[in-house]
């Protein structure tokens, strides 16, 4: 288990918040977020190589 460096409350995996944006495997957009205080926890970025 971690803890949320904004609020304190224990979160995993299975909890943390995404939102995706972007269109499939080309290009996406992923942030990740806080269920309990709605802080911003990560992001990251995938873009599809060949």
């Amino acid at each position: 288990m971690s803890k949320c460096p904004f609020c304190k409350l224990e979160v995993n995996l299975d909890s943390v918040q995404r939102e995706k944006k972007g269109i499939g495997i080309f290009k996406q957009e992923t942030l990740y977020y806080c269920p309990h205080c709605q802080s911003i926890l990560g992001f990251s970025r995938g873009k599809y190589t060949s």
